[in-house]
């Protein structure tokens, strides 16, 4: 029986959502697998030489991996293991094909084994709104992609990575967008006539960079851009600073979704159109 290790960080909730389609997924193979959330540091019995197998899953960030992931897995011990790579982004697109390139550099040092990559297009949490028809096609294509790849990461399969110079440029241009949070999210408000006071966004957010003395909210200097704080916020009263036009507020039924030829919008028309008409699992070299 193999014993697989997710380690995972879900802004707002998509990627723990694929995460627990794979583990169910890979429970139905006779393989064990248990999430193991990075919001927090990683603990001993939880370290991956307690797993056949892991996998490192993330939300795509400006087509790169979360500064927080980064951090986590240069914490990880020297080892051998193979790994695989989770991500959801809202886009299909190419260009995060290389969004992983710091964690196969980080674990590659380590002495781990990068063995295959899968992507899930799951609904944005900023720029725009996805429709109900939309997402419905989203959890459909993920309800039929996890098995294929649940049954790779139990059999030990390998995918063909293959990153084009394009895709590489992309993404290490976009990697300012982890300094430039920083400074983003240090111009995050709150409407205090709009807030209730639940705490919620003090409370969720994973690198405690939000307080609140009772009058008053204050953002630091360590924001991910992860906006768990103003997509869950109950009543809209997060302002996102330059990026509030971006802004997209409250949770999807995801899982509730239905479609019946739904349209796809036309933003990365033809790259939703392929991602949904894909068959099998998603994998890089599926994708191409």
């Amino acid at each position: 029986m193999k014993n697989v290790g997710i380690y995972y960080f879900s802004g707002t909730g998509n990627t723990l959502r694929v995460c627990k389609l794979i583990k169910e997924e890979l429970e139905k193979l006779d393989a064990q697998a248990r999430l193991i959330d990075l919001d927090a540091p990683v603990g001993k019995a939880d370290e991956p030489e307690n797993f056949d197998v892991f996998a490192v899953a993330y939300p795509v960030h400006g087509f790169n991996a979360p500064q927080i992931v980064i951090d986590r897995l240069k914490d990880f011990p020297q080892g051998d293991k193979d790994y695989y790579i989770i991500k959801s982004s809202g886009e299909p697109a190419p260009a995060n094909r290389d969004s992983s390139h710091q964690i196969n550099k980080i674990l590659g040092k380590k002495g781990y084994g990068m063995m295959d990559e899968f992507h899930y297009v799951m609904p944005y949490n900023m720029i725009f709104r996805h429709s109900d028809e939309m997402v419905g096609m989203m959890w459909a294509r993920a309800l039929q992609a996890a098995p294929c790849d649940a049954r790779e990461i139990a059999e030990g399969g390998r995918g063909e990575i293959k990153q084009k110079l394009r895709h590489k440029f992309i993404s290490r241009l976009f990697m300012l967008e982890h300094g430039g949070m920083r400074v983003i999210g240090r111009g995050f408000k709150v409407d205090m006539k709009k807030c209730v006071k639940c705490g919620k966004c003090v409370k969720n957010c994973p690198v405690q960079n939000i307080a609140f003395d009772g009058e008053k909210f204050t953002f630091g200097k360590k924001c991910l851009g992860c906006v768990r704080c103003s997509f869950n916020c109950p009543t809209g009263a997060i302002r996102i600073s330059v990026l509030e036009g971006w802004k997209v507020n409250g949770a999807y039924k995801i899982e509730a979704a239905e479609y019946d030829e739904a349209k796809v919008c036309k933003y990365c028309n033809k790259s939703y159109k392929k991602y949904f008409t894909a068959k099998g699992g998603n994998s890089i070299e599926k994708q191409k």
